[in-house]
């Protein structure tokens, strides 16, 4: 009561000062039933602040406020709009929320902030929102959460908080919040334990925890029974190992737990030493238990992330690179992984496995998973028979030149293709149509050199696309439209020179890695300001030319988090910079002449520019500042030309009246003597018979019109 009475004298306060506008009455946004509900759309109307707007008092609305300004929300910024029940801030560039923002918002039900630059939950970051049911907060670049920031959202059921920077859950941060649905796909949790975080939410009915690198030791077991006990259905995808190297890409559900941890078996302190090892790099070829063999290493700390070790003889792909901080995360395709331990073999003459492949029905659905690895298959159409039901079909390291337009017809329950590893360099337009369940696709290391819209075509739900190790140096704009849900993609080790304007147009990517790749510059404008999701982005390794082209990828990399852009951006030109961070060099010496300087100055260690950073400009075209150096000899210039004008100016006037005085004791012989003594002069003192020629004509003109006179 007294909260509300604190409203409303707030609200007659700012009334009498006649400050306020309201949205729909004024028109300042797009109001319109829908099916009986009231939506206030304001989108992309530039709001900086919402203190001085307020909503209808007199019934129920739908606030839309994506795509705006508001990148800093302040105590009581929507006590003007205590009648909505769901609020959208995407979009927004948000990346602080004061505490007591959201009171007089008791009615608002669902809370949308995903897509903006929040880095931490504040203990009271959600205070007023009694009634939330549904939080999404997903990428952003969340990383601390305070462990009571949930406590008094006593009827949250919905949280989505995937594609963030979370490394762990406090403990007790679901105490008395009663979730049933939890997002915390594409994060860098490495364990999850089962007292103070798990225990809290009993009634979980949907949990995803993929696209994390989960260390699969001793600290997990606790996880692994708790999934054996929810429901089924309620786990969605995989909780897939990230270490120890002899666990990398298992199934954490599929897993043993004396594999887990040895050490309870009896093994010592050798299965701690195991459990702490370091993911390979793409020179290690770890043998998957209980797979067909070795295979190359996915893995994310591999500098690659989706592709292993370079096909030998494969131009660019021959370079190996050493284990980096990269946390893109890729998905085993069904046979390999280190999934032997749950999965069901089929009998060598199943009726619905193709030969010469291996299937095994695979996860917790017992979908088909289809084994083609490196049986030297030439087309797909030699599969027979036709595995039309897979969910999984591996056709990595065959002899594959080209993929056909016809040749998938019918897989339309595919979830995930692998065309890793073949010799593929044309793949036909359409011929992914049908695939509308695919999630997972991989291309990488083959000779593709041109990506098209059209050859993605189809593919609305493709989450995760690795096109490393090929030969693109081409990609036409808007290849990726038809790739609206896409979050990972891996262009990584091709021949790119270059992006083209609205190249992520419709693509709310989270992780993308272009590095090895041939770029001296990006453009900010039209390609890189479309990554406005992007958690995290690789960009080493490329032959940066740290001119004036490449302030405004610097500027706009100052204005990305700290952890954002992985490993370091080296210049390859100019040679006084070489192999230096070119984020770590200033911006006046890179590019002089948009300083006012006429030469650079000798670059020095780690020097920076107060002030220097992107967040201030959009544009890195800032105002020339003129030397006092220069600035006080151009004056004195001026003032030495402007007294010599003078000067000139009152010589001629005296010698006018000096001539005008003498004009009339003078007869007109002596006049044409005189021009005839200038003409001769100026003949045998010339240099030049044509200048003189010319000379010559002007004064015989005159000396005629003397003796006319």
């Amino acid at each position: 009561m007294l909260l509300w009475i604190v409203l409303l004298n707030a609200a007659l306060c700012v009334a009498g000062g006649n400050v306020t506008r309201d949205v729909c009455k004024e028109q300042i946004c797009s109001c319109n039933e829908v099916e009986g509900d009231l939506h206030i759309d304001c989108e992309k109307r530039s709001f900086t602040t919402l203190q001085h707007l307020t909503g209808p008092s007199s019934q129920f609305y739908h606030l839309l406020l994506h795509g705006n300004s508001l990148s800093r929300l302040f105590p009581n910024e929507f006590a003007n709009f205590y009648n909505a029940v769901s609020l959208h801030l995407e979009n927004n560039g948000l990346h602080d929320i004061v505490p007591g923002a959201f009171l007089g918002l008791q009615l608002v039900k669902r809370l949308h902030i995903n897509n903006n630059k929040i880095r931490s939950f504040r203990k009271s970051t959600f205070l007023g929102l009694d009634d939330l049911e549904y939080l999404q907060a997903d990428f952003n670049l969340l990383r601390d959460i305070d462990p009571a920031v949930f406590r008094d959202l006593n009827k949250l059921e919905v949280l989505i908080l995937n594609d963030n920077l979370i490394s762990a859950l406090p403990a007790n941060v679901f105490q008395h919040v009663p979730v049933t649905h939890l997002d915390l796909r594409g994060n860098r949790i490495k364990t999850l334990p089962y007292e103070g975080v798990l225990e809290q939410i009993p009634g979980i009915a949907e949990v995803l925890l993929e696209d994390n690198p989960w260390d699969c030791n001793c600290d997990l077991l606790s996880l692994k029974e708790w999934l054996e006990n929810i429901p089924h259905s309620a786990l969605m995808g995989r909780v897939l190992c990230e270490a120890p190297t002899r666990l990398q890409g298992g199934d954490l559900n599929e897993t043993a737990e004396t594999d887990l941890c040895p050490s309870q078996g009896g093994g010592g302190g050798g299965g701690g030493d195991a459990s702490l090892a370091a993911p390979p790099t793409q020179d290690e070829t770890p043998v998957a238990p209980g797979g067909p063999g070795p295979r190359p290493t996915q893995s994310k700390a591999s500098g690659g992330g989706g592709g292993g070790p370079p096909t030998a003889g494969h131009g660019p792909r021959s370079r190996s690179k050493s284990r980096e901080n990269w946390q893109l995360k890729t998905k085993p395709t069904s046979g390999t992984g280190g999934r032997a331990d749950g999965d069901q073999q089929l009998p060598p003459n199943s009726t619905l496995c193709p030969q010469p492949c291996s299937c095994k029905l695979i996860g917790s659905r017992k979908g088909l998973g289809v084994n083609c690895e490196g049986k030297k298959i030439e087309s797909v159409s030699q599969l027979r028979p036709k595995p039309l039901t897979a969910h999984e079909l591996n056709m990595r390291d065959n002899n594959l030149h080209a993929v056909k337009r016809n040749q998938l017809l019918g897989y339309a329950s595919l979830s995930l293709l692998d065309l890793g590893g073949n010799n593929i360099k044309a793949i036909d337009n359409g011929t992914f149509q049908n695939l509308t369940e695919l999630r997972w696709l991989y291309v990488d290391k083959n000779y593709l050199d041109t990506l098209t819209a059209e050859m993605f075509a189809g593919l609305q739900n493709l989450e995760y696309l690795s096109m490393e190790y090929n030969d693109i140096q081409l990609i036409v704009a808007g290849a990726f439209s038809p790739m609206p849900s896409l979050r990972v993609l891996f262009l990584n080790n091709n021949l790119l020179k270059s992006l083209p304007a609205d190249a992520f147009l419709g693509v709310s990517l989270s992780k993308i890695s272009l590095h090895n790749n041939y770029f001296t510059h990006l453009p900010v404008a039209g390609v890189l300001e479309q990554l406005g999701s992007v958690v995290q982005i690789d960009l080493h390794g490329n032959p940066w030319d740290c001119s004036c082209d490449i302030v405004p990828l610097k500027r706009w990399s100052e204005r990305l988090g700290a952890d954002v852009i992985v490993s370091d951006l080296r210049c390859e030109s100019p040679e006084a910079f070489w192999k230096r961070d070119f984020r770590r060099v200033r911006s006046d010496l890179m590019c002089p002449e948009l300083y006012g300087k006429t030469s650079p100055a000798s670059p020095s260690g780690n020097s920076s520019v107060p002030g220097d950073s992107g967040a201030r400009s959009n544009s890195y075209l800032e105002p020339s500042r003129v030397s006092i150096s220069v600035l006080v000899p151009g004056l004195l210039l001026v003032f030495v030309t402007s007294a010599f004008t003078v000067v000139g100016m009152l010589v001629f006037i005296l010698r006018n009246r000096r001539r005008s005085k003498r004009r009339d004791g003078n007869s007109s012989a002596s006049e044409i003597n005189s021009l005839q003594t200038v003409c001769d002069s100026s003949y045998w003192h010339s240099g030049s018979y044509h200048a003189d020629a010319h000379r010559g004509f002007d004064c015989s003109v005159h000396l005629s019109a003397g003796n006319d006179a």
